[in-house]
């Protein structure tokens, strides 16, 4: 429940209720905030009580609430229908960031292993239960694999429309090798649908932070090429999320960056910002990584000056996190360029990693397109044992834990809505035209 309460356009007051278990938010009158606080449904309308029911606030006096989500969940994590497999085309890449916890080395993929993979994917499209497949190319930086996606994403792409499997792909890329020619070809032949580019700041801030192994910076390249992407009326479809990952060196510089990115013209329907902490890749970050509640506060000075200049970012979770990721999942992989098999997607390219945590290798995967069973596969099963504190949290229905290997690493991964909660649903208000009541003062700008 929000704290604040809020005034609309006829002077109604309000409070914000958000369901965790659905991802709904919900502008409830007064009365019934009260109720709800009160945790007394007999004081609820009729009217009222049917929509918390359909939202999940309300839930029988009977169900084990935390079994009922996690049971949800295992269905989810057990369907089959919905396949992603993640592919890295090559074991190289042409920034050398500091923070980064992969080994790179140069080399394709042989002839063999691009056959095998090509195989691999097609068994899991022609799978009896597949009904939606996607495919992300990843790094290593994947468009030093171009050729690789070229040859094999429109074979992709072609099998499963012969085949009537819904289709997507994400490249996650560091931008600096994307053209105009190549996001055409990309998007036209390759089907990629969505487009993950790390950009770390301002100009200068970016190519200190992201420095290309030949000593060039990278920032006006990427902003250009994908700006010039944006005008092109085919492809408003297509969605670009830009990525900042954020320590102790560039956090300062972000204010600075989202200005430059609104006078850049990237106020877009299909573009989006994440702003993330720097975590550890299989390396130690820790005296560069910024505090949770230190970065949970900067990042609603980061929303409210998006907002204010009409840059996109997710406020609050809008789906609930049944999947937490395809390490919790067989109906996930992720394929090296080794051609170690993995589920979980910081293991690639990480040297202890590959050598000691891959599932199989794809010569010994089988004609099975499923993965064998991972490290990750229980972790619903170690949330009901109480092996981490998401037993009791509220926000575990849309956080899932948020990440397995951190937790199992020592490192709680929990979100940093858990720390400004309050924060953003002011902001969310906002976004609905919602104004602070008299007497409230929520600090939105």
């Amino acid at each position: 429940m929000s704290d604040h309460t809020y005034t609309d356009g006829t002077g109604l007051p309000v409070r914000l209720a958000y369901s965790t278990r659905t991802a709904k938010v919900m502008a409830v009158d007064v009365a019934t905030a009260r109720a709800l606080e009160a945790r007394d449904p007999a004081a609820l309308s009729p009217a009222w009580a049917e929509a918390l029911r359909g939202a999940e606030v309300l839930v029988p006096a009977e169900e084990n609430e935390l079994t009922a989500v996690l049971d949800r969940n295992r269905r989810a994590s057990a369907d089959r229908s919905a396949v992603q497999i993640a592919l890295l085309p090559t074991s190289y890449c042409n920034m050398g960031c500091a923070y980064c916890g992969q080994e790179h080395s140069r080399g394709g993929l042989t002839s063999t292993h691009r056959s095998q993979v090509h195989d691999r994917v097609l068994r899991a499209v022609n799978a009896p239960t597949t009904r939606r497949l996607r495919i992300d190319w990843f790094g290593a930086e994947p468009m030093m694999g171009y050729a690789v996606i070229r040859d094999l994403a429109p074979r992709f792409v072609r099998a499963a429309a012969e085949r009537g499997v819904a289709y997507s792909s994400f490249l996650v890329t560091n931008g600096s090798l994307l053209t105009a020619g190549k996001i055409d070809t990309l998007i036209r032949a390759c089907g990629v649908t969505h487009f993950e580019i790390t950009v770390d700041g301002p100009p200068e801030i970016h190519d200190e932070h992201r420095p290309l192994k030949s000593g060039r910076g990278s920032f006006w390249k990427i902003v250009r090429t994908v700006r010039a992407a944006l005008d092109e009326p085919e492809f408003r479809s297509t969605h670009f999320n830009f990525r900042t990952n954020v320590d102790a060196h560039n956090q300062d510089s972000v204010p600075r960056y989202i200005e430059l990115m609104a006078e850049l013209g990237f106020a877009r329907p299909n573009v989006s910002f994440s702003i993330v902490p720097v975590h550890s890749w299989g390396n130690d970050v820790s005296e560069i990584e910024v505090s949770k509640q230190n970065f949970a506060e900067k990042e609603m000075l980061w929303f409210r000056l998006m907002r204010s200049h009409g840059l996109t970012a997710q406020l609050l979770p809008n789906t609930a996190k049944k999947v937490v990721c395809p390490a919790t999942t067989v109906a996930s992989e992720i394929i090296s360029s080794t051609g170690n098999i993995f589920s979980c997607s910081e293991y690639p390219l990480v040297p202890a990693a590959e050598q000691t945590l891959a599932l199989t290798h794809i010569d010994r995967a089988g004609t099975e397109p499923v993965r064998p069973l991972g490290p990750f596969d229980g972790w619903n099963d170690e949330i009901e044992e109480g092996k981490t504190w998401c037993t009791g949290c509220v926000f575990m229905p849309t956080c899932g834990g948020s990440c397995p290997k951190a937790w199992q690493e020592g490192h709680p991964p929990c979100p940093s809505y858990k720390f400004n909660f309050q924060d953003r649903l002011d902001l969310v208000a906002a976004e609905c035209g919602l104004s602070p009541a008299v007497g409230e003062a929520t600090g939105v700008r």
